[in-house]
């Protein structure tokens, strides 16, 4: 097995400037506005014009911000996601003189901008149970076509209105690599997992459990004492002993981490006891049941 050492390069953030409001993209796809922009890309809410205007999202990089093969990745792995619950479907994909780019279904709004409503910056236990289930199923699916997403934060999970249920997505592919061969990443951001931190090789356990960290932050759960203290050493301490950092009524999340912890890297895991987990964590509660929430002023709350 062939393993690679991965640092992650900071690109620039300059945003795409040239595609403007009315503008549109190899003749076909008129820009509506900037959605944001990170590293590696430009997002910007678009209209098909070869399809009544249907509004998609537009994924815009310069090639030569992209020279480590991020697009035909990302590319790659929305292929395989393609029909597949909980990712944004590819409709297009093409290079430009200068950018490539991706078209895609939009997925509503971002986890973090929905949390951010609630005055204490939480969601219910049960909500936060019925968001991680989605965020574990959607993770899964994506392993399971041979794929590690290794970017999972806030701003990556989105919430959606879709008919009377909310829909739960993950996006932007623009860090995932295959699943194998197997990388070492000096990635040692707050998402980033505890194990990929001390050295070890990604696999699907570090999805996860970067997943069960935000899932902690929708708890108002404070999980990493980096007082007095680095954020490696507050993570060993958590991953120590889980269960003293929940109260009795969300030890569902202890009992996650700690199965997720004793994945290994080299062979397929059993996930059972992951589905068994989120069957019988919350008596009262159906990881697969509706997350409840209200329409504010055309503004979704999530409680």
């Amino acid at each position: 097995m062939r393993y690679m050492d991965l640092k992650l390069t900071v690109q620039s953030r300059n945003p795409i400037s040239c595609y403007t409001e009315g503008t549109f993209v190899s003749n076909r796809y008129k820009i509506v506005n900037r959605i944001g922009f990170g590293c590696f890309a430009t997002a910007f809410k678009v209209q098909d014009s070869l399809d009544n205007y249907k509004e998609l999202v537009a994924k815009v990089a310069r090639k030569s911000d992209d020279v480590s093969g991020k697009y035909q990745t990302e590319v790659a792995a929305l292929t395989k996601l393609v029909g597949m619950k909980h990712w944004p479907q590819m409709k297009n994909h093409f290079e430009t003189a200068s950018y490539r780019v991706i078209i895609m279904t939009e997925e509503g709004e971002s986890l973090g901008k929905v949390l951010s409503r609630n005055e204490n910056g939480a969601f219910s236990n049960a909500n936060s149970f019925r968001i991680s289930y989605s965020l574990t199923k959607a993770l899964h699916s994506l392993h399971d076509v041979g794929y590690l997403h290794r970017d999972i934060n806030r701003d990556n999970i989105t919430v959606k209105q879709k008919g009377k249920e909310i829909l739960i997505s993950v996006i932007d592919l623009g860090n995932a690599s295959k699943s194998f061969p197997r990388q070492i990443c000096r990635f040692n951001s707050y998402p980033t997992s505890w194990h990929v931190m001390v050295g070890k090789e990604w696999c699907d356990r570090d999805d996860f459990v970067s997943g069960l960290y935000l899932i902690a932050d929708c708890l108002g759960a404070s999980i990493f004492n980096t007082k007095n203290q680095s954020l490696i050493d507050a993570k060993r301490e958590f991953h120590t002993n889980p269960s003293a950092f929940f109260p009795p009524e969300q030890l569902w999340m202890a009992k996650l981490i700690t199965i997720f912890d004793s994945m290994v890297s080299d062979k397929k895991t059993d996930l059972s006891p992951i589905w068994n987990c989120y069957e019988t964590a919350l008596p009262h509660v159906s990881p697969g049941s509706p997350i409840e929430y209200k329409e504010i002023n055309d503004t979704i709350v999530i409680a």
